[in-house]
């Protein structure tokens, strides 16, 4: 855990102040003068903010889905694809963050520590407004405490060789010097007990902030949005808790993994009481302000942005074409680093509501010579906003895709273009000309981090394995299936329940409609791959896309191929603890299989 190292440029200019601070150059500044002037401390807090990705494709220019079976990276340079490959040791994690995450946990301590005392005031004025902007900044701290433990814990949380689930070391104040260099002193705390210290301080969080910014107040008004509320610190307490009730975090005396997305529930009555437990919490939630409602994520509240979406409760903003430039098609300048997979496309829903792999949705897609465009016809309003496929017209451009042998868009014409036949829909603008070499311009791009909809993915999850798909549980007004319903209605435009209905004759069955919702719902949100870890789903399965063929009549037929084979094993359910901090502190115990 290293110290701040605060860099400031230029040189400070303060007056009219009653204890001014000389001019001196950005060598001269201690922390004396940093934890007097306002705009210095908060600078120290700013930066565990500037630590979260802006763009959703944050992983060296990729979505984390490109290493799960929801899409493919092009490029296999790229970490996402070596991550795919088996590449993760505890030598070398591909998408590893224990460094970048204590280093923001030390920014948010130090700032806890010396930020909010007497020292520094935020209005000499008014000491009423000068100590509500501290509880808020305090707020803010405790909610950017727990943003940054979380990600380390979703990480690098998981089982040692004994079978007890372990979190990750606690940065519950600043380390000095020596502290950092007694390594002996840090242990992994048991992975409940990191989740109990992440959800005390978004608790405090929720106590201290704003449940939004409005108005042209200075401290509270619209200038600040983008800041935490209660109702990120909210949702991101419901998703910690999900995770802390879901099968991989539990000691082996509750569920035991018996092998490649297999594993058994040992103790019923434990592993149900734990999901009972968060679905309260989720629960009550769920009545606060805001909450309880679905709101789909529809591209015009991510890409080519002009307003806000009221969904979002804790987002960043862009406004560049570096996204496009990754991910467009090579016709359109483009890289298309990732692209979706053709398991991504089997695992929606016809407008009906049965799987598209069902001869109920309208076709039957293992008949051969399928016209392409019969499968795509029938998809639910989510395939288009999620995948660009065969003769989808990319963005604004009135010029349909071709991907088959030798059309434009493919990887035949083209060696940088898709590898599967699809490209990327969600989060790209649909100005076609973006990247046009002779006049190039910007999108303006949301990144939602937290979106108030998520509270209702994860009760459903929590009230299905507590109380089963149909019975309404404590403190709710709604079961799991009354929030599935409602999302495929609202999000999906699916008006009939007949899948619904079959799937909720058994916990097991409506898990797995969960989950697949999940996945369609929250795509290239970077969640998958760790949905897929938490909830032991199969990680080597083959990953898939089309060969697309012009029949002679201008209709298209495909042939389902494998594009890449994972090759991840049992221990990359979790990530391994970086061996330099194994060898220097023995009390650190390592995952099983690592």
């Amino acid at each position: 855990m290293n110290r701040i190292y605060i860099i400031l440029a230029g040189i400070l200019l303060l007056g009219g102040c009653e204890r001014a601070l000389d001019t001196k150059v950005t060598w001269q500044i201690g922390d004396e003068d940093i934890w007097r002037v306002p705009e210095l401390a908060m600078g120290v807090l700013h930066k565990a903010y500037n630590g979260i990705d802006n763009r959703p494709d944050c992983y060296a220019d990729n979505f984390l889905d490109a290493a799960t079976d929801n899409a493919v990276c092009t490029q296999h340079s790229a970490s996402v694809y070596k991550l795919g490959q088996g590449a993760m040791t505890s030598f070398n994690n591909p998408i590893g963050n224990w460094a970048t995450c204590y280093n923001m946990l030390e920014y948010v301590n130090s700032f806890l520590e010396n930020g909010l005392t007497d020292n520094v005031l935020y209005n000499r004025a008014d000491p009423a407004v000068d100590a509500s902007i501290k509880d808020r900044l305090r707020g803010e701290a405790y909610f950017l405490r727990a943003w940054w433990h979380f990600e380390l814990l979703r990480m690098y949380g998981g089982k040692g060789a004994d079978g007890k689930a372990l979190g990750v070391p606690l940065a519950d104040h600043f380390f000095s010097y020596e502290e950092a260099s007694d390594n002996g002193e840090f242990f992994r705390p048991t992975y409940q007990a990191t989740v109990d210290f992440i959800c005390s301080d978004l608790d405090k969080a929720m106590e201290l902030l704003p449940a939004s910014y409005s108005g042209s107040d200075q401290n509270f008004g619209d200038t600040q949005i983008g800041r935490a509320t209660s109702t990120a610190a909210a949702v991101l307490k419901s998703r910690v808790l999900v995770y802390s009730a879901s099968p991989a975090m539990q000691d082996d005396d509750i569920v035991r993994i018996t092998g490649m997305g297999k594993w058994e529930i040992v103790n019923p009555d434990l592993y149900r009481k734990k999901w009972e437990l968060v679905a309260k919490q989720i629960a009550s939630i769920l009545v606060m302000d805001g909450f309880g409602t679905y709101d789909p994520l529809l591209p015009e509240d991510i890409a080519d942005v002009q307003s806000e979406s009221t969904d979002f409760a804790f987002r960043k903003y862009f406004s560049s074409n570096l996204l496009e430039a990754n991910h467009f098609p090579p016709y359109y300048f483009g890289d298309a680093m990732t692209v979706p997979s053709h398991n991504l496309v089997k695992a929606f829903c016809a407008k009906n509501g049965f799987p598209v792999t069902d001869p109920r949705s309208g076709v039957d897609i293992t008949e051969p010579g399928l016209d392409m465009a019969r499968l795509y016809s029938v998809m639910d309003d989510r395939f288009s906003r999620v995948v660009y496929s065969q003769g989808s017209i990319f963005g604004n451009s009135g010029t349909a895709l071709d991907m088959s042998e030798g059309g434009k868009d493919s990887h035949s014409y083209n060696e940088n273009a898709t590898t599967t036949g699809y490209y990327l829909a969600k989060f790209v603008s649909t100005v076609s000309g973006l990247l046009n070499p002779v006049q190039s311009s910007n999108a303006a791009h949301y990144n939602p981090l937290l979106r108030k909809s998520e509270v209702l993915l994860n009760y459903a999850e929590a009230s299905n394995e507590a109380y089963g798909p149909r019975t309404v549980g404590e403190g709710s007004s709604v079961s799991a299936y009354d929030i599935m319903k409602s999302v495929r209605n609202l999000s999906g435009g699916i008006m009939s329940d007949a899948w619904l209905d079959e799937c909720a004759a058994s916990t097991e069955d409506f898990r797995a409609l969960i989950q697949n919702e999940r996945r369609i719902e929250l795509a290239f949100e970077n969640h998958r791959y760790f949905d897929m870890r938490r909830w032991l789903m199969p990680l080597n399965e083959d990953i898939t896309g089309v060969e697309i063929t012009r029949n002679e009549d201008n209709t298209f037929s495909f042939t389902e191929k494998v594009v890449e084979q994972r090759k991840y094993s049992v221990e990359n359910y979790y990530a391994p603890i970086p061996y330099a901090e194994i060898s220097k502190n023995p009390n650190l115990v390592n995952n099983v299989g690592w």
